[in-house]
């Protein structure tokens, strides 16, 4: 599978991941640690909603920690 579609519906200034719902493309959620459970849904729930939202392009801040894959 390619994921040359992805990036052409988000662009090449961003990196991975990309997500792509209801014909929008998105970078990212980049969270640490994986929420689990309920606080992964709402987490998806708030992606659904950015998603839908026409003009919608970034939000960002630093990162205060490093990756966990717990």
């Amino acid at each position: 599978m390619s994921c040359a579609p992805a990036f052409d519906d988000v662009g090449l200034d961003v990196g991975a991941p990309v997500l792509r719902i209801a014909g929008t493309a998105l970078f990212g959620p980049v969270v640490t640690p994986a929420p689990r459970g309920k606080a992964a849904g709402q987490l998806w729930g708030g992606i659904l909603a950015v998603a839908a939202t026409d003009g919608f392009f970034e939000l960002k801040r630093t990162r205060t920690r490093k990756a966990s894959f717990d």
